[in-house]
Protein backbone atom coordinates (compact mmCIF):
# COMPACT_ATOMS: atom_id res chain seq x y z
CA UNK A 1 0.00 0.00 0.00
CA UNK A 2 1.63 3.51 -1.26
CA UNK A 3 1.60 5.89 1.95
CA UNK A 4 1.48 9.73 1.08
CA UNK A 5 3.69 12.11 3.09
CA UNK A 6 4.38 15.48 1.85
CA UNK A 7 7.98 17.05 2.87
CA UNK A 8 7.61 20.62 2.80
CA UNK A 9 7.71 22.04 5.95
CA UNK A 10 10.25 24.12 7.94
CA UNK A 11 12.33 21.58 8.86
CA UNK A 12 12.60 20.63 5.01
CA UNK A 13 13.91 24.03 3.87
CA UNK A 14 16.37 24.46 6.93
CA UNK A 15 18.30 21.45 6.29
CA UNK A 16 18.76 22.66 3.21
CA UNK A 17 19.82 26.02 3.69
CA UNK A 18 22.37 24.80 6.60
CA UNK A 19 23.90 22.80 3.93
CA UNK A 20 24.28 25.34 1.45
CA UNK A 21 25.32 27.98 3.74
CA UNK A 22 28.01 25.47 5.05
CA UNK A 23 29.28 25.22 1.83
CA UNK A 24 30.02 28.72 1.56
CA UNK A 25 32.31 28.89 4.72
CA UNK A 26 34.24 26.13 3.78
CA UNK A 27 34.69 27.63 0.49
CA UNK A 28 33.18 24.65 -1.69
CA UNK A 29 31.96 27.60 -4.05
CA UNK A 30 31.64 31.24 -5.07
CA UNK A 31 28.43 32.79 -4.06
CA UNK A 32 26.82 35.83 -5.92
CA UNK A 33 24.77 37.93 -4.50
CA UNK A 34 21.09 37.15 -4.30
CA UNK A 35 18.73 37.84 -7.38
CA UNK A 36 15.33 38.82 -7.39
CA UNK A 37 12.56 36.56 -9.71
CA UNK A 38 12.32 37.86 -13.30
CA UNK A 39 9.20 37.61 -15.42
CA UNK A 40 10.90 35.21 -17.95
CA UNK A 41 14.45 33.47 -17.27
CA UNK A 42 17.55 34.53 -17.35
CA UNK A 43 19.91 33.43 -20.09
CA UNK A 44 22.36 32.64 -17.05
CA UNK A 45 21.31 29.08 -15.90
CA UNK A 46 22.86 29.29 -12.90
CA UNK A 47 20.05 28.85 -9.95
CA UNK A 48 21.13 31.49 -6.37
CA UNK A 49 18.89 30.47 -3.95
CA UNK A 50 19.83 32.69 -0.71
CA UNK A 51 23.28 33.65 -2.09
CA UNK A 52 24.20 30.33 -3.04
CA UNK A 53 24.87 28.75 -7.04
CA UNK A 54 22.76 25.57 -6.53
CA UNK A 55 24.49 24.67 -9.66
CA UNK A 56 28.22 25.12 -8.87
CA UNK A 57 26.99 23.15 -5.62
CA UNK A 58 25.38 20.67 -6.77
CA UNK A 59 27.61 19.94 -9.94
CA UNK A 60 25.03 20.82 -12.54
CA UNK A 61 25.20 22.59 -16.14
CA UNK A 62 21.70 22.65 -16.81
CA UNK A 63 19.14 24.73 -15.34
CA UNK A 64 17.76 23.74 -12.21
CA UNK A 65 14.43 23.55 -11.13
CA UNK A 66 13.33 23.72 -7.62
CA UNK A 67 13.43 26.36 -5.02
CA UNK A 68 11.39 29.69 -5.32
CA UNK A 69 13.70 31.58 -7.24
CA UNK A 70 14.36 28.70 -9.88
CA UNK A 71 11.31 27.98 -11.65
CA UNK A 72 10.84 29.30 -15.15
CA UNK A 73 12.58 27.66 -17.99
CA UNK A 74 12.99 28.36 -21.64
CA UNK A 75 10.43 26.09 -23.85
CA UNK A 76 12.97 23.46 -25.43
CA UNK A 77 15.70 23.95 -22.65
CA UNK A 78 16.23 20.80 -20.42
CA UNK A 79 16.56 20.82 -16.87
CA UNK A 80 17.38 19.20 -13.60
CA UNK A 81 15.08 18.67 -10.87
CA UNK A 82 16.65 19.40 -6.87
CA UNK A 83 14.84 18.85 -4.13
CA UNK A 84 15.24 19.59 -0.33
CA UNK A 85 18.13 18.21 1.49
CA UNK A 86 17.64 15.13 4.10
CA UNK A 87 19.24 15.73 7.16
CA UNK A 88 20.10 12.99 9.84
CA UNK A 89 22.25 12.73 13.56
CA UNK A 90 26.03 12.87 12.49
CA UNK A 91 26.76 9.28 13.73
CA UNK A 92 25.09 6.14 16.00
CA UNK A 93 26.58 8.35 19.36
CA UNK A 94 23.90 9.94 20.52
CA UNK A 95 21.25 9.24 17.93
CA UNK A 96 17.60 9.34 19.15
CA UNK A 97 15.51 7.23 17.71
CA UNK A 98 11.05 6.91 17.85
CA UNK A 99 10.58 3.76 20.80
CA UNK A 100 10.57 0.37 19.27
CA UNK A 101 12.79 1.67 15.47
CA UNK A 102 15.90 0.10 14.82
CA UNK A 103 17.76 1.47 11.85
CA UNK A 104 19.40 -1.16 9.73
CA UNK A 105 23.07 0.79 9.77
CA UNK A 106 24.55 2.38 12.81
CA UNK A 107 25.08 5.31 11.47
CA UNK A 108 21.50 7.04 10.61
CA UNK A 109 23.14 8.92 6.91
CA UNK A 110 24.07 5.18 6.03
CA UNK A 111 20.80 4.07 7.02
CA UNK A 112 19.11 6.23 5.10
CA UNK A 113 21.50 5.69 1.35
CA UNK A 114 21.01 1.74 2.30
CA UNK A 115 16.98 2.29 1.97
CA UNK A 116 16.78 4.80 -1.15
CA UNK A 117 15.40 3.32 -4.07
CA UNK A 118 15.04 6.92 -5.80
CA UNK A 119 12.45 9.32 -6.46
CA UNK A 120 9.23 9.41 -9.06
CA UNK A 121 9.31 13.16 -10.58
CA UNK A 122 5.73 13.27 -11.95
CA UNK A 123 4.61 16.32 -14.44
CA UNK A 124 1.67 18.29 -14.18
CA UNK A 125 -0.05 15.70 -11.68
CA UNK A 126 -3.99 14.58 -12.11
CA UNK A 127 -4.24 16.29 -15.69
CA UNK A 128 -4.56 15.05 -18.80
CA UNK A 129 -0.21 15.75 -19.86
CA UNK A 130 0.79 13.88 -16.86
CA UNK A 131 3.75 12.23 -17.06
CA UNK A 132 6.83 11.01 -14.81
CA UNK A 133 10.16 9.57 -15.18
CA UNK A 134 12.18 7.43 -11.67
CA UNK A 135 15.49 8.57 -10.97
CA UNK A 136 17.43 5.83 -8.61
CA UNK A 137 19.74 6.42 -5.88
CA UNK A 138 22.06 8.31 -7.65
CA UNK A 139 19.12 11.49 -7.08
CA UNK A 140 22.16 11.66 -4.14
CA UNK A 141 24.20 14.52 -5.91
CA UNK A 142 26.99 14.79 -2.37
CA UNK A 143 26.24 14.27 1.08
CA UNK A 144 28.06 17.09 3.82
CA UNK A 145 28.53 17.54 7.35
CA UNK A 146 27.14 20.50 8.42
CA UNK A 147 27.72 21.24 12.35
CA UNK A 148 24.93 18.37 14.28
CA UNK A 149 23.49 16.98 11.06
CA UNK A 150 25.08 15.31 8.05
CA UNK A 151 22.71 16.22 4.70
CA UNK A 152 22.19 14.57 1.70
CA UNK A 153 21.69 16.60 -1.55
CA UNK A 154 19.43 16.18 -4.43
CA UNK A 155 19.74 16.62 -8.30
CA UNK A 156 17.52 14.20 -10.94
CA UNK A 157 19.38 13.63 -14.52
CA UNK A 158 18.29 16.30 -17.38
CA UNK A 159 14.91 15.83 -17.96
CA UNK A 160 12.85 16.36 -21.36
CA UNK A 161 11.20 20.19 -22.00
CA UNK A 162 7.89 21.15 -20.98
CA UNK A 163 5.27 23.08 -23.11
CA UNK A 164 4.92 27.16 -22.88
CA UNK A 165 2.99 27.80 -19.87
CA UNK A 166 2.45 26.89 -16.39
CA UNK A 167 3.33 23.20 -15.24
CA UNK A 168 3.29 21.61 -12.21
CA UNK A 169 6.41 19.04 -10.88
CA UNK A 170 5.83 16.79 -7.89
CA UNK A 171 8.37 14.74 -6.65
CA UNK A 172 7.89 11.00 -4.59
CA UNK A 173 10.43 8.94 -2.69
CA UNK A 174 10.79 5.91 -2.36
CA UNK A 175 12.44 3.48 0.59
CA UNK A 176 12.64 0.06 0.70
CA UNK A 177 12.17 0.48 4.92
CA UNK A 178 11.36 2.60 6.95
CA UNK A 179 13.82 5.21 7.87
CA UNK A 180 14.22 7.82 11.39
CA UNK A 181 17.10 10.56 11.45
CA UNK A 182 18.04 10.10 14.31
CA UNK A 183 17.33 13.64 15.48
CA UNK A 184 14.06 12.88 17.44
CA UNK A 185 11.90 10.58 19.09
CA UNK A 186 8.85 11.74 17.11
CA UNK A 187 8.02 9.75 13.96
CA UNK A 188 5.89 12.58 11.96
CA UNK A 189 8.69 14.82 12.37
CA UNK A 190 11.97 12.42 12.25
CA UNK A 191 10.72 9.58 10.18
CA UNK A 192 9.93 8.49 6.45
CA UNK A 193 7.91 5.61 5.32
CA UNK A 194 8.64 2.39 3.64
CA UNK A 195 7.37 2.11 0.08
CA UNK A 196 6.73 5.35 -1.78
CA UNK A 197 5.52 8.67 -0.66
CA UNK A 198 4.99 12.05 -1.74
CA UNK A 199 8.00 14.09 -0.77
CA UNK A 200 7.39 17.96 -2.27
CA UNK A 201 4.34 19.72 -2.61
CA UNK A 202 3.33 20.36 -6.53
CA UNK A 203 6.04 22.93 -7.33
CA UNK A 204 5.23 25.30 -9.56
CA UNK A 205 6.97 25.38 -12.97
CA UNK A 206 6.90 28.14 -16.06
CA UNK A 207 7.95 28.05 -19.56
CA UNK A 208 8.76 30.68 -21.55
CA UNK A 209 9.06 31.01 -25.73
CA UNK A 210 12.57 31.86 -26.17
CA UNK A 211 12.94 35.71 -27.09
CA UNK A 212 13.34 36.61 -30.74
Amino acid sequence: MTRSRTRTGTRSRTRIRAALVAAVATALLAAPGIGTAEAVPSPDHHCVFEGIDLNAFLGVSERLIGPPPCREAFVGERWVRTLPGWGTATGPDGAVYPAGYTPSRPAPMDDFLAKLQGVRIVQDIGTRQEWSVTVGPEIVRRVDTVDDQIIANFASHPLRPLSAGPHTSTVFMRLSAEHCDGLGDNPDDHCLPAGEFQYTGNTPVTFFPRRR
